[in-house]
């Protein structure tokens, strides 16, 4: 009489499947990791492009782009069409006008960034005193000042649209300065190096000429990221 055999893994085949799961995983889950930061970095992007789009469907409108500090003389045609009733709020900013107007059919945020630390996303607008250059604390959603920089697409502007982003991580703000100011040459490797090359106040280590993606270090691995949407 034949006894009957057990099927089943021994501790060795456990041990080694476990190994190889564990060796895939190691892989397989960076590479998921970038792939959803890329995914969020895009639709951040497609955030931007919207805003474009709605801003510039203002200009057509308006003949201008209303700087954020006066937009309490801005008239609300949309809830008055009779031009008695104005925009509204101490921090309101360009983006909110769009907003209020359904120009912009999304409030002004983006899957990447955070709103902490006083500072939120925001569309701002700025009026530029020496043309194409922007001090993104003209802004008031934005809350403090920075250095001026230059957006490569402005030319000789005189106001300038951007769409701020705040508190980035350091993975984000590199892959965004790759989507948007990429490619980079060999010689510039690695995320901090990415960002540099467009850090306001940073030594870049090759002198591109202009950005329409400028960073702001905050000195906690987090970055500010404004990007340019319009001017005239």
């Amino acid at each position: 009489m034949k006894t009957p055999q057990k099927s089943g893994f021994t501790l060795i085949e456990m041990i080694g499947v476990l190994a190889i799961i564990g060796i895939l995983a190691a892989v397989v889950a960076p590479r998921v990791i970038e792939s959803i930061r890329d995914a969020k970095v895009t639709s951040a992007i497609g955030s931007v492009n919207s805003a474009k789009t709605a801003a510039l469907s203002y200009y057509q409108r308006y003949d201008r782009f209303p700087e954020d500090g006066t937009l309490a003389t801005i008239v609300d045609y949309r809830t008055d069409p009779t031009g008695a009733t104005t925009v509204s709020g101490a921090n309101a900013d360009f983006g909110d006008l769009l907003v209020k107007q359904e120009q912009l059919l999304e409030a002004e945020r983006t899957p990447i960034g955070e709103d902490i630390n006083g500072k939120e996303w925001a569309v701002g607008c700025s009026t530029i005193a020496n043309g194409g250059v922007l001090d993104a604390g003209g802004g008031t959603a934005t809350g403090y000042g920075t250095a001026p920089f230059v957006f490569k697409s402005a030319g000789r502007a005189s106001r300038i649209v951007y769409f701020m982003m705040p508190n980035l991580t350091t993975q984000e703000a590199a892959a965004l300065a790759t989507k948007v100011n990429g490619p980079f040459p060999n010689t510039i490797q690695g995320d901090l190096n990415v960002i540099g090359e467009s850090d306001v106040g940073g030594s870049p280590l090759t002198n591109i000429d202009g950005a329409n993606a400028w960073f702001i270090d905050n000195g906690d691995s987090t970055y500010d990221a404004f990007l340019y949407v319009a001017h005239q």
